[in-house]
């Protein structure tokens, strides 16, 4: 054992907006949320156009899924 401490540090990921294609930077939570499925959710709003987003992290691939929340 190497006495180091594991890497827990989220690696940040560039995201696209849904509505105008905007790139966003996103990293995940230490204390996420989750919703009643399971999912670790977000919510966010984009940076350029202020479209309120929402998504969820693949499990499959700790890729964040994301659209606009309508309404």
């Amino acid at each position: 054992m190497s006495g180091e401490a594991p890497n827990t540090t989220a690696e940040a990921q560039v995201i696209a907006c849904p509505r105008c294609g905007a790139q966003l930077t996103f990293s995940r939570s230490r204390t996420p949320l989750i919703d009643a499925c399971g999912f670790e959710s977000y919510r966010l709003d984009c940076d350029a156009c202020g479209t309120p987003l929402g998504g969820v992290v693949d499990p499959a691939d700790d890729t964040l899924l994301l659209s606009a929340i309508v309404g």
